[in-house]
């Protein structure tokens, strides 16, 4: 990687730091004056720009990307989440839905590339590792409407929302088994499994933000949104970058 390409991620990832604390500060003044607006200017327009450097991070891993293959699906993966981004500014919810589905659908499948070789070369520890995580998700998507219930009565968008959450736990699912098993090299597949729980956390949020009423709980949750949100992008986006960037050192006898 050239010292420029080097100080253009650092200045990129410096700007979404300052844009993230602004906006946060901004959404959590709500608090003060309880207000219970979704977006208020300027915080909305802030993350709306973070999510753009974060696309632009992967959009321009050029030859310091992980693989071409890779590359591709990262670019497009960051074109529906912008385009994702742009229908909930709009409040277009099912829309947006939507193309975060195919978002996450894009995910699982980059994380799961290599899975049967992985499965089949793992030791006992890794497949007991991956056991674990896999009964712990599957116990979550059991209470998951058990829990949607106690907050509000089952209708269209909530079931919307459920099965989304179904796509988004396998993608989760996805991004922890490419950790476990080392199918991308070692920081990358740290990386990508840290992205994928930030995004959890962040669409669990978004989830009680569509059920709950406008109250504190709601505001709490929705406050909470993107402080996982613009990390979730930000390893997602370098996780596509070749190990030796500034951010870490390279590892020995990693997949290129």
């Amino acid at each position: 990687m050239t010292k420029g390409k080097k100080l253009y991620l650092a200045i990129v990832v410096a700007i979404i730091v300052a844009l993230g604390i602004w906006s946060i500060i901004l959404d959590f003044s709500r608090f003060s004056s309880l207000n219970f607006e979704y977006d208020i200017y300027p915080s909305a327009l802030l993350k709306r720009i973070n999510v753009i450097l974060a696309a632009s991070i992967a959009w321009s891993a050029g030859r310091d990307r992980l693989s071409p293959r890779d590359s591709v699906m990262m670019k497009i993966i960051f074109l529906f989440i912008c385009l994702a981004e742009s229908a909930f500014a709009f409040r277009w919810r099912e829309a947006g839905i939507c193309l975060f589905a195919v978002c996450q659908i894009l995910l699982a499948v980059r994380h799961s590339t290599g899975l049967i070789y992985g499965l089949n070369h793992a030791d006992i520890l890794q497949k007991k590792r991956l056991l674990i995580i896999s009964l712990v998700i599957i116990a979550m998507l059991a209470a998951f409407p058990i829990l949607l219930n106690k907050i509000i009565i089952i209708h269209k968008p909530v079931f919307i929302v459920y099965l989304y959450g179904l796509l988004l736990s396998v993608s989760l699912w996805a991004g922890l088994a490419n950790s476990i098993l080392g199918m991308l090299p070692g920081k990358n597949s740290g990386m990508a499994a840290a992205g994928m729980i930030c995004f959890y956390c962040c669409d669990v949020l978004v989830g009680l933000d569509a059920v709950l009423k406008a109250d504190l709980p709601w505001l709490m949750a929705n406050s909470f949104i993107w402080i996982f949100y613009i990390p979730a992008l930000v390893l997602l986006a370098l996780s596509s970058y070749k190990p030796e960037n500034i951010f870490f050192k390279t590892d020995k006898g990693a997949a290129e």
